[in-house]
């Protein structure tokens, strides 16, 4: 399967969650599985995020990139620790790989010296909060504006040889920085230009904009083959190839993901959630949860309220 076909046709960054947290000297959070990526900005203070064992000073002014299904654990260092934090999940995987880390190369810490990102996280923090029609619209568009800013941000922090700049101020989170690392410029040329030849097939696209639109509808595969004037079996090939999963699988992470965000946002009752998504059996809905953030509905809901 073609990775940049996959990742530029079908991606969609599917917010779940963001608060302000402020925390003193004395927080910890214990090493726990992180469920779905995050994006922190650092508002004020200091303090220690030991990401699948790798461990980063974090400061003032600089954003965190938390991958989703990781190992993390944090401190807080100094008299205070206050950060914004986004969680998110991607509509595209490749083998349970992290396309954010393993297509772009993102870095896990990159400065905002003169704070020109930090808007874009009070914009989508103030729309989460407020009751505007529109709101959506507004946080996944700064949503994405804030992952294009770190991706960019990432390409600009090498120099002409595709080796990583290290300046004296970022050198211990450099050092820290993840092995696996690939520096190269060209590479990510190489990626842009292929991108460009890339066949999009508006039909599959129509498809995803649809499920997106509509995850508590009854899946109907007649009415997707209707709406792209396909065969069962072309829709599904053809499906599979642009995202990695057959749209009946896509639907099913689709509704966990807007479970997800029921569970972090909401009150609700876990057997209410499931209903709302036409599961009738709180135990199957369970299973299939688990099956896709690796543990229950109830542990996802005490985990993110920590």
């Amino acid at each position: 399967m073609n990775i940049e076909q996959t990742f530029f046709t079908t991606l969609r960054f599917n917010f779940l969650y963001v608060d302000y947290y402020e925390f003193k000297k004395a927080w910890v959070f214990p090493e726990s599985y992180i469920p779905y990526s995050m994006l922190r900005y650092v508002v004020k203070g200091k303090g220690i995020f030991i990401i699948d064992g790798q461990k980063f000073e974090v400061k003032e002014n600089q954003i965190c990139y938390i991958p989703e299904g990781c190992r993390l654990e944090c401190y807080a260092v100094g008299d205070e620790l206050d950060f914004i934090s986004i969680r998110f999940t991607t509509t595209v995987k490749i083998n349970d790989n992290d396309l954010l880390t393993d297509f772009y190369h993102l870095k896990k810490l990159i400065d905002d010296p003169d704070r020109s990102i930090f808007q874009r996280f009070n914009e989508v923090y103030n729309y989460a909060k407020g009751d505007s029609i529109a709101r959506l619209f507004h946080i996944r568009g700064n949503l994405e504006l804030i992952i294009a800013w770190v991706v960019e941000q990432t390409n600009l922090d090498q120099d002409d040889s595709g080796s990583p700049v290290v300046s004296g101020d970022s050198m211990e989170h450099t050092v820290l920085a993840d092995p696996k690392w690939d520096p190269s410029i060209e590479a990510s040329r190489r990626r842009a230009t292929s991108s460009n030849r890339i066949k999009r097939d508006a039909r599959i696209e129509m498809v995803v904009d649809y499920l997106i639109a509509n995850p508590s509808k009854p899946f109907d595969t007649r009415l997707l083959c209707e709406m792209t004037e396909l065969s069962d079996s072309s829709l599904r090939r053809l499906f599979k190839e642009h995202t990695g999963k057959t749209p009946f699988e896509f639907m099913k992470e689709l509704r966990m993901v807007t479970a997800a965000r029921k569970l972090l946002a909401t009150n609700k009752r876990v057997s209410t959630i499931a209903y709302e998504l036409g599961f009738n059996d709180q135990n199957y809905f369970a299973r299939v949860f688990k099956s896709v953030f690796g543990i229950s509905p109830d542990q996802y809901r005490k985990e993110a309220r920590k």
